[in-house]
């Protein structure tokens, strides 16, 4: 079987030796395993050539954009032109190990699944690294849409994701999110409400780089982006309309709580009683403490 991985560079060349050296591993390791490996490079910074390495690596592709035209148009470049039974969507500065992609497969191919999910860890701005699910409880939420619409979305990345390339929704494909941030959040629902079950894999094989940015910035950059594609959603004849409410109703209200003071966390809180206390459950139960404000 072969899978593609796609990836949107943005500028993108300090990372790019040690992506190659990612792709050259999981490559050999997938040839030996007999399956095949295509990586198609999507260049969204077009006034800077996208150059790779060495010659050896003709299982690489890359595809240039006209103009800048964001990560989601990016992804959707990359999987238009994809020769892979499964795609995997990863970031230019994220980090898989160098058999990760083999023992995902294998995975997939034993459990026959549509998408399979596998542990990660988030690097901290110490160095330190984060084991994404920590307990059975929370690796039992991967396919629940209910906590992904009352609670966040429970994938750190699509980096951890095999996804089998002809289960990618049209409706994905074609309603593209303009504002970066949360494309990922949008395939996962539509996924999930077409009832494609994810499959779960428990070891950490990729890892989510500590970038140093702002993350009340980023929360906000990603709400953003679910407005946007809550938008979309309503066109979608399959994705329930109250469904669409309380992703909408869940994103204010988190977004209120943390612009809020004290005093305006609790009044939130009290009106939005339901939402408040399902995520003090995820926070208990999960063992994570960054649960509530996901």
């Amino acid at each position: 079987m072969k899978i593609t991985v796609i990836t949107p560079f943005y500028e993108g060349d300090k990372y790019m030796d040690g992506f190659i050296d990612s792709m050259l591993s999981n490559e050999l390791e997938l040839k030996q395993a007999g399956h095949s490996l295509e990586v198609i490079l999507v260049n969204d910074s077009p006034w800077k050539k996208l150059q790779v390495p060495s010659e050896e690596n003709s299982f690489i592709k890359v595809v240039t954009n006209d103009e800048n035209k964001g990560i989601h148009y990016s992804r959707v470049t990359g999987l238009n032109v994809a020769t892979g039974d499964y795609v995997m969507f990863l970031d230019q500065d994220d980090v898989l190990e160098g058999n990760a992609l083999v023992q995902m497969l294998s995975a997939a191919i034993a459990k026959s699944s549509k998408v399979l999910v596998c542990n990660a860890l988030l690097e901290q701005s110490d160095g330190s690294k984060l084991l994404w699910y920590r307990n059975d409880y929370h690796k039992s939420l991967i396919s629940d849409l209910a906590t992904y619409l009352r609670i966040g979305i429970q994938i750190i990345s699509p980096g951890q994701c095999l996804i089998k390339k002809d289960i990618v929704p049209e409706f994905w494909q074609e309603h593209l999110v303009q504002k970066n941030g949360a494309d990922d959040y949008y395939l996962w629902l539509l996924l999930l409400a077409a009832g494609v079950r994810f499959d779960y894999l428990d070891q950490p094989l990729y890892t989510h780089r500590y970038t140093k940015s702002n993350l009340s910035k980023d929360t906000n950059i990603t709400d953003a982006s679910v407005y946007d594609f809550l938008d979309l959603l309503a066109e979608c004849d399959y994705f329930k309309q109250e469904d669409i409410f309380t992703l909408h109703e869940m994103i204010t209200y988190k977004n209120q709580f943390r612009a809020s003071s004290t005093l305006g966390k609790i009044t939130c809180s009290l009106a939005n009683l339901g939402l408040f206390i399902d995520n003090l459950k995820f926070k208990k139960y999960t063992g994570t403490g960054y649960g509530f404000n996901r």
